[in-house]
């Protein structure tokens, strides 16, 4: 696990962190994940069914494969979600 003595900015954070799919950063925490090998089956086959119920319903959303949000604007966060849909007018 790596630590991090002192707090960084959303804006370090995705200026030095942003294409890594490594970290995620909570609260000015830079956080190593590693997701297990369980994990990544359950969020693979959640986007399978829920990628197929959307074509199915010939829904206008996604799923996309590698995303970075930042939910509180006030907080230094970002997240990367094991699982998201977006609308298509969000893109």
């Amino acid at each position: 696990m790596l630590t991090v003595s002192k707090a960084i900015t959303l804006e370090e954070f995705l200026e030095q962190y942003a294409d890594s799919p490594q970290y995620e950063l909570a609260d000015g925490e830079l956080i190593d994940m590693e997701p297990t090998g369980y994990h990544e089956t359950v969020s693979g086959k959640l986007a399978a069914y829920i990628g197929m119920a959307l074509l199915q319903n010939k829904q206008p959303w996604f799923i996309p494969r590698t995303c970075l949000i930042s939910p509180f604007s006030e907080i230094a966060t970002a997240r990367r979600p094991d699982l998201i849909v977006f609308g298509r007018d969000f893109a």
